[in-house]
Formats: structure tokens, sequence, C-alpha cells
């Protein structure tokens, strides 16, 4: 399972930062990086099969694939606000964290505007209003 992969390293890396802390604190940022590129090189990796899965799952529903990739697009748009705002407080620059965090807010309400509309139309359709 990925997610002991994920854990031993994520516990690694915890571990080689508060000996780096005491010791050799410049390295302590530098592993802290690394242990979390290589943690999200292993995630993407298993987001591979969720992604095939969800589109075989569309192709069968007859659902739009516009709106299904745009569905991706704001949990992917998630993902990286989350995960480079996290790294930005690491850092301890939570004022970037935080602007990131808005910048990642205003990009999935723009890209959510397509499928509220979608979602008007169909609905209204259902209800009879044209």
């Amino acid at each position: 399972m990925e997610i002991f992969k994920v854990v031993g390293i994520g516990l690694i890396g915890a571990i080689m930062t508060l000996f780096l802390k005491n010791s050799k604190s410049d390295f302590t940022m530098l592993t802290v990086l690394a242990t979390g590129i290589v943690l999200l090189i292993i995630i993407i990796n298993s987001l591979r099969d969720v992604i095939e899965a969800f589109n075989e799952i569309v192709s069968k529903s007859g659902v739009n694939d516009k709106l299904f990739s745009g569905i991706l697009k704001i949990v992917g748009i998630g993902y990286v606000t989350e995960y480079s705002a996290n790294i930005c407080n690491d850092f301890e620059c939570s004022a970037i964290a935080k602007k990131i965090q808005l910048a990642g807010k205003i990009s999935i309400f723009l890209m959510a505007m397509p499928i509220v509309l979608a979602l008007i139309e169909a609905v209204s359709k259902l209800v009879g209003v044209s």
C-alpha cells in the first residue's frame, strides 16, 4: 500500500529534520523540501489510477467531458494551493501562504462557473423552464 510508503518517508524526513535542526540548521529546510517532493511524486503516481477510473465512469455515464475535466482541475488547484501554502508556512512565510490560498480560492471560483451554469441549465430543463 502506498500509504505505508508515504508515512515511512514522512517519518524519516521528520526525524532527519529534527537531527539537522540542532546541528546543521542550514540543511533543515532542504530536508523538508526534499521530503515533500518525494512524497508528492509518490502521491501523483497514485492519482493516475484514480483519474483513469474517473474517466471510465464519465465515459459510461455520458457526463460532459468538459465538466469532468473542470472538476478535476478544481480538485488539483485545491491540492496544489494547499501544498504550496504549507511549504510557505514551513518556511515561516505565512503572509505569502495566505496570498497563495486566496489566489487558489479565486481560481476555484472561476473554474466552477461553467459547472454552476451547466447545473442551472440542467435543473431548468428538468423543471421545464427554458
